[in-house]
């Protein structure tokens, strides 16, 4: 750990001390006036083990790390409908007497 809590990526790098912190971490939450997908893909291998990731960003960024951010979000809902369609499937036929199941072809 630095003698200071300033990491200026000159003599110290950031991407290691945040690298060797989340390798005993079953957490991480952080805070960035600005977000890329490069500097994520920088500790993405370490985040294998984290149960629960927190991003607060700011609202600077590029275009590619937006689409990518908006595809994510795309699939969570595409994820969320399909697992609310089969509990509602399963409850709707545990609820149903046997004359009104679908019949065999």
């Amino acid at each position: 750990m630095p003698t200071h809590d300033i990491i200026d990526n000159r003599n110290q790098k950031l991407v290691d001390q945040i690298k060797r912190i989340l390798d005993s971490s079953e957490a991480a939450h952080f805070a960035v006036g600005y977000f890329f997908l490069s500097g994520f893909t920088a500790i993405a291998e370490r985040l294998t083990n984290i149960k629960e990731l927190r991003l607060l960003i700011g609202n600077t960024s590029n275009r590619e790390t937006i689409e990518q951010i908006a595809q994510g979000y795309r699939r969570l809902e595409l994820i969320e409908d399909k697992i609310e369609s089969q509990y509602f499937r399963k409850s709707l036929s545990l609820e149903c007497e046997p004359s009104c199941q679908p019949r065999a072809k």
